[in-house]
């Protein structure tokens, strides 16, 4: 029987999300996988750019509390904070988050543990003895490394590589292409720019660009 779902989110990030959902539903068994109701949200998202996709947008935030109890949902925004709030919301309804894993992401045979909410996209490696938080967000091509661990409402951008034994505190957010070597540790709420290669420990709450990364500035 397959699982009612909504998008919260329907723009750029909900549309990738809405991939990894049918991909899903592609390799899945017989009346397995999820029955997708549509997204959630409060904007006016491009409709043909969700015509194409055969579904459309059921409304803003209030939807959620017509929806039947078993219906799961994913957030699909990108800022972690934003994410920790809507995720709130839909459990104080009672909702339940579903937890999505692309059947082309490589995952290591030995102890990968996602938390609920989360979602791992296309080509994503995740090694070996590897923890996901709540609602972890790894976009295509992203790298994990051994002994990582990953807070809740984390965000990995495509490409980023995080080498063994990182941890990133919760709502941080890694741009595009950017390296974090060994051992490091990234406080929680900091964002590591597109590209930057970070070598020391980053405080919570502070942006980090550059080669290697620096603080420029903080963040809220």
């Amino acid at each position: 029987m397959r699982i009612p779902l909504v998008i919260i989110g329907a723009g750029a990030l909900g549309r990738e999300v809405h991939d990894v959902v049918e991909a899903i539903n592609t390799t899945a068994p017989r009346d397995t996988g999820f029955e997708f109701l549509g997204f959630i949200d409060h904007e006016h998202p491009d409709p043909d750019l969700l015509k194409d996709r055969r579904t459309t947008v059921l409304g803003d935030d209030a939807v959620l509390q017509t929806l039947p109890k078993n219906t799961q949902y994913v957030v699909a925004i990108n800022d972690g904070a934003a994410r920790r709030r809507v995720d709130k919301a839909a459990t104080i309804l009672g909702l339940g988050p579903a937890t999505l894993v692309h059947p082309r992401a490589s995952l290591g045979a030995h102890r990968i543990a996602i938390g609920p909410g989360s979602v791992v996209c296309a080509n994503v490696v995740l090694t070996t003895n590897i923890t996901l938080g709540r609602h972890v967000f790894l976009n295509v091509a992203c790298v994990i490394g051994h002994d990582g661990v990953v807070g809740d409402y984390v965000s990995v951008n495509p490409g980023a590589m995080v080498s063994g034994n990182v941890t990133l505190g919760s709502g941080v957010l890694i741009g595009a292409g950017a390296s974090v070597i060994q051992g490091i540790t990234i406080g929680e709420g900091s964002l590591v720019g597109i590209g930057a290669v970070v070598t020391r420990d980053v405080p919570e709450h502070v942006t980090v660009f550059g080669v290697p990364a620096k603080i420029i500035g903080a963040r809220r």
